[in-house]
């Protein structure tokens, strides 16, 4: 009889911001299609895996290798046709709702750029309201929250104006509008859904937000108004704009009663401490119920790139997660060598698991492949990067609460200054960056503040330690790509396989592409 999970990382989540694993189709089909065919067979199995396939499925508290409740999914790469995404996506469709939770994004990213098809120029007729009503139905019976179907505000510039069609930054906020009105109006009452904000400064996203709060307010739309927020943009990588809308948020009473704030592609380690003390503060002074949340897709893009996480480092200059070249070496292949990166996936692995193919050995099209990896090889990286990535997160948290209990009364956040790189003078921690400890007190103040004037007064005249909490995630006033925020990028650009770029959001990484569409073959 097997037990339950050895590793419950939701048991250690506490009151952390929670991270949501951007899962991919390519991970998700492995899961699934196994439970319908012998689709991994098993003396391909690693020795160690009691549970089968099922095991990496994190979302099962029974039968996974380790657990964890969370997890993001996005419509623009999924399955819509329900049928079939109940045969080959059912590792989100069949979960147990009760004890797991799934936020779907809705694709508007994916429709912005073109990959998901879409009638622009019958914006309003039936072949837009029928893709509309696909993704709205997928999201019913796959989300317990989601969001609504935003069109960015950076669908009509020059790179993606000729696929849309639309020419301003006011067009976007106008079809967003309409694709709001038609997913209120047409709701099931299945999910709870999210209101997107974009933006790209304070005036763009004070503009966006005039604009589209209405679907928010029950005063508007009664029963059928978005249970909450999701922020894009500024919204999320600007500090200033992040405490500003929430301050606005609080004022006008869309805050208090919206339970979920998902902050899109949120991947820094450092800002998992800013958001877990930002959700406190909320908790305390306005809405008990709220939870905040931010994705990242890095665990799955990394291993599209043949990269595997080392290990996380926290220091008080520096969190990151490591990761290197995976091993692939046909002369592995058969190899009892144990996986020598820790985790509960890795700990049940040996080199062989990795490197299956041998010199000569044929993958499933009938060729000899360069690489010494088959299929599965990608889908047990990607469960070992997930649980290091989970793990890197969770400790960040640990050690922020450990420091906090320690120093935080003798941290004056007005003491803040601009320093050298490696001037040391003004660190608290060992281990724990002191804009952490400062930022504890300040939001800590911001929210103490019983008014907009007072409190947006405190922003604007602490802008230079709010700018320097961005660090690397805005860079000419445009987030930065989140793959390389999180990561050493040393280890990255120096692998010609690696792109020093990657699309934005992560899911839609050309290389995680490219392994999707050819998982088959492999």
């Amino acid at each position: 009889m097997k037990s339950n999970p050895p590793i419950d990382l939701t048991k250690q989540q506490k009151d952390y911001s929670i991270y949501l694993p951007a899962i991919s189709t390519f991970y998700n089909n492995y899961v699934s299609k196994q439970r319908v065919s012998k689709y991994v067979p098993d003396e391909r199995l690693p020795k160690e895996f009691d549970r089968g396939v099922e095991g990496l499925n994190f979302l099962n508290d029974e039968d996974g290798y380790y657990s964890y409740q969370y997890g993001l999914y996005s419509a623009g790469h999924a399955q819509l046709d329900l049928k079939k995404a109940k045969v080959h996506e059912s590792m989100i469709l069949d979960r147990d709702r009760e004890k797991s939770i799934i936020v779907g994004d809705s694709g508007g990213f994916q429709i912005g750029k073109g990959i998901l098809k879409f009638d622009w120029h019958n914006f309003e007729g039936p072949e837009a309201d029928a893709t509309r009503q696909s993704i709205l139905d997928w999201l019913e019976e796959t989300a317990d929250w989601s969001m609504m179907l935003d069109v960015p505000g950076w669908a009509c510039n020059e790179a993606n104006s000729p696929k849309t069609g639309l020419k301003t930054y006011e067009d976007c906020l106008e079809k967003t509008r309409h694709n709001n009105e038609f997913f209120l109006k047409n709701r099931q009452g299945k999910t709870k859904f999210l209101n997107v904000l974009q933006g790209t400064d304070w005036a763009r996203a004070e503009q966006w937000y005039a604009g589209v709060k209405e679907f928010s307010d029950p005063k508007v739309w009664g029963d059928q108004a978005a249970e909450g927020w999701a922020m894009g943009g500024a919204n999320m990588s600007r500090m200033d704009v992040v405490l500003k809308r929430l301050i606005v948020l609080r004022e006008e009473g869309l805050l208090q009663d919206k339970d979920w704030m998902h902050f899109l592609g949120a991947a820094q380690l450092d800002w998992s401490c800013y958001l877990t003390l930002i959700q406190r503060q909320v908790r305390k002074h306005i809405n008990p119920n709220f939870t905040s949340s931010f994705d990242c897709a890095s665990p799955f893009v990394a291993t599209a790139h043949g990269l595997v996480y080392t290990r996380a480092h926290h220091s008080n200059k520096r969190w990151t997660v490591s990761m290197e070249k995976a091993p692939d070496n046909k002369a592995l292949s058969g190899s009892d060598i144990p996986f020598p990166f820790e985790s509960e996936i890795g700990r049940r692995m040996v080199m062989g698991d990795i490197c299956h193919y041998a010199p000569g050995m044929l993958n499933k099209i009938g060729k000899e492949g360069k690489t010494s990896w088959d299929s599965f090889s990608y889908a047990l990286l990607m469960s070992h990067n997930v649980y290091m990535h989970i793990d890197a997160v969770q400790k960040a948290n640990h050690l922020m609460d450990v420091e906090i209990a320690r120093v935080r009364d003798s941290v004056n956040w007005r003491h803040w200054k601009k320093v050298k790189a490696n001037d040391k003078t003004d660190e608290f921690s060992e281990w724990v960056p002191r804009n952490i400890l400062y930022f504890d007190k300040f939001v800590e103040e911001l929210f103490e503040l019983k008014t907009k004037e007072e409190a947006f007064d405190l922003i604007d005249t602490s802008r230079a330690f709010l700018d320097d909490l961005e660090g690397t995630r805005t860079q000419d006033g445009k987030a930065r790509n989140n793959f390389l925020q999180l990561f050493e990028t040393d280890h990255i650009v120096n692998h010609k396989s690696v792109s020093p770029v990657f699309a934005m959001p992560e899911l839609d990484d050309d290389k995680l592409t490219e392994l999707e569409e050819s998982q088959d073959d492999l």
